[in-house]
């Protein structure tokens, strides 16, 4: 007597049918739920198809272990960036990038990167796929926006990587790792208006 078909369409074991691409996103829209509310210790195949509302062998047709349904969930997170916007100015630019910045994280995006930052110490292959994956990305976008200013005149060419040039995300995520509240936008202003501007000011008087 044949295999019945799962209950969400996919046959499990070889042989069967191929898997659904239009699933893939509502599976890693799911692993990032989980994550947020579960933490890294709460992401297992079971809770994963059970967020995703599919079967679990939807789920192992994907990810065989943990570790390779952990690496795809730092891949969608490096998805979740923004291009590096092109206002026309630096203070444009790195005002969108803030307020972006904001809106990740205080939304799904840092909830799940928060429940991966607690594993990492222990987790050396995820730390590793973390820095070189998201970090890399969201990084590449800042000093993306920063090098732009350098060809337009508005600042040195060797700003790019500074302790200035740190100023400009680093209060957003110091006080989202640590007062355990949302980032409010207008604090990203604040930020620009009244820490990044005036040292960049500073710096082109020097």
């Amino acid at each position: 007597m044949p295999n019945a078909p799962a209950a969400d369409g996919d046959r499990p074991g070889r042989g069967g049918r191929p898997r659904d691409p239009s699933r893939d996103g509502a599976i890693r829209a799911a692993i990032l739920r989980v994550l947020a509310e579960s933490g890294y210790a709460g992401l297992t195949m079971d809770a994963v198809a059970s967020a995703a509302g599919v079967g679990k062998a939807t789920i192992y047709r994907r990810w065989r272990t943990k570790s390779d349904l952990v690496a795809d969930a730092v891949a969608e997170l490096s998805a979740m960036s923004i291009d590096a916007p092109d206002t026309g100015s630096l203070e444009g630019d790195l005002r969108v990038l803030l307020h972006w910045l904001v809106d990740a994280v205080n939304g799904p995006l840092g909830a799940a990167t928060l429940s991966l930052l607690s594993a990492m110490p222990h987790e050396p292959s995820l730390r590793e796929a973390f820095h070189s994956g998201p970090m890399g990305v969201w990084g590449a976008t800042f000093r993306t926006v920063w090098e732009r200013a350098a060809a337009r005149g508005e600042v040195d060419e060797a700003i790019a990587g500074t302790a200035v040039s740190s100023t400009a995300s680093a209060p957003i995520l110091q006080r989202w790792l640590f007062s355990g509240a949302p980032v409010p936008r207008e604090f990203a202003d604040e930020v620009l208006t009244d820490v990044v501007l005036p040292l960049l000011a500073v710096r082109r008087a020097a």
